[in-house]
């Protein structure tokens, strides 16, 4: 992939229920770069499961990978 509009991130519930989604600020085109942002999970503990997608100018996710259980 050469450009990468956003990030964006959801959170999952123990049963992959969307709780929450985030997107980042930055472009980042030809490079990596670090950024954070805040994903809202309002269920006690926390969310089970994060999904982090590169989306395209229009935010369609070119790419997701999922992390934790």
């Amino acid at each position: 992939m050469d450009a990468i509009d956003a990030t964006r991130a959801y959170t999952l519930d123990t049963h992959d229920g969307q709780l929450g989604d985030g997107l980042s600020p930055n472009v980042v085109c030809g490079s990596s770069a670090k950024f954070s942002m805040d994903v809202p999970a309002d269920v006690p503990g926390g969310a089970a499961v994060v999904r982090i997608c590169l989306t395209d100018g229009s935010h369609t996710p070119l790419r997701c990978e999922r992390y934790g259980h």
